[in-house]
């Protein structure tokens, strides 16, 4: 056989080895799926630690997604066997590399994503800080606008006094100063209290289209997953329509005598492997 074929071949049972090794170390993410699900209902095979009877779990992680497997029922508060054995056998070599791809994909896009929160997050805490800064400027600036106010006041109160010496003057004079200070002090205080509700909110609309965003961009991924398997599943039933095609070709081969037998039992030997 040729070379090429010797190295695919190599190259597929490597592939093999590592998933399955793979399975035996650690269990991978799961999802759920409704058709295989729950307890197993036999008493074999059980879990190597425990001894107890595996769960019914589908695999979702990496060149192993959608493969069906026994898992350990102890996930929480105790030690994890693991996987306790494989129901579907792994998946062709290039399905697992389109799911690699395709995760990995997922990863980068994922991480971008992460990323680009935490510049928000940053950027949203540095904003908070400064203006939490400015409306502590802001503040000192009106009380000491306040204390020299209300020492301007008395200062003019006590010419006034001085001047006519009428008690009734004075205290209708004091009486107006403290209502005009208590009007500046209502109206300021209203002001700061309008700008940061202002802003707060413009904050939250950024965050909120933020998200949208993100979770736009989620759906996206699945969708181009799902599809990206569609056609994987089509392209493997026209593979077995021709490999079926091919054995019927060599069986006939066979019955009438034609060729080599002996590479004839070879490739059937290939095609039934």
């Amino acid at each position: 056989m040729p070379s090429w074929n010797n190295e695919e071949t190599s190259s597929e049972e490597e592939c093999e080895v590592v998933s399955m090794d793979m399975g035996l170390m650690e269990e991978p993410d799961t999802t759920v799926e409704p058709l295989f699900c729950g307890q197993l209902e036999l008493a074999h095979p059980k879990c190597i630690l425990h001894q107890m009877r595996p769960i019914k779990r589908v695999a979702f992680e990496g060149p192993v997604t959608g493969r069906r497997f026994y898992g350990c029922p102890v996930q929480e508060n105790g030690v994890n066997c693991g996987v306790v054995e494989w129901v579907d056998g792994p998946w062709p070599i290039v399905l697992q590399r389109c799911l690699c791809k395709l995760w990995e994909m997922f990863h980068e896009q994922n991480f971008g994503r992460v990323q680009d929160k935490e510049n928000f997050e940053k950027e949203l805490a540095r904003l908070k800080s400064e203006h939490e800064r400015e409306l502590a400027k802001l503040r000192t600036a009106n009380d000491k606008l306040c204390i020299e106010y209300t020492k301007l006041v008395d200062d003019v109160s006590k010419m006034f006094d001085w001047q006519d010496c009428r008690v009734d003057k004075q205290m209708y004079q004091k009486q107006v100063e403290e209502e005009e200070l208590e009007k500046k002090k209502k109206k300021k205080k209203k002001e700061l209290e309008e700008k940061a509700m202002l802003e707060v909110q413009m904050e939250k609309l950024k965050l909120a289209k933020e998200q949208r965003c993100i979770l736009q961009s989620q759906a996206d991924i699945i969708k181009n997953t799902r599809k990206a398997m569609k056609d994987v599943k089509v392209d493997r039933d026209v593979l077995k329509k021709e490999k079926a095609k091919l054995e019927l070709v060599v069986a006939e081969l066979l019955k009438e005598g034609y060729g080599s037998k002996e590479k004839l039992e070879q490739i059937k030997a290939i095609l039934e492997s």
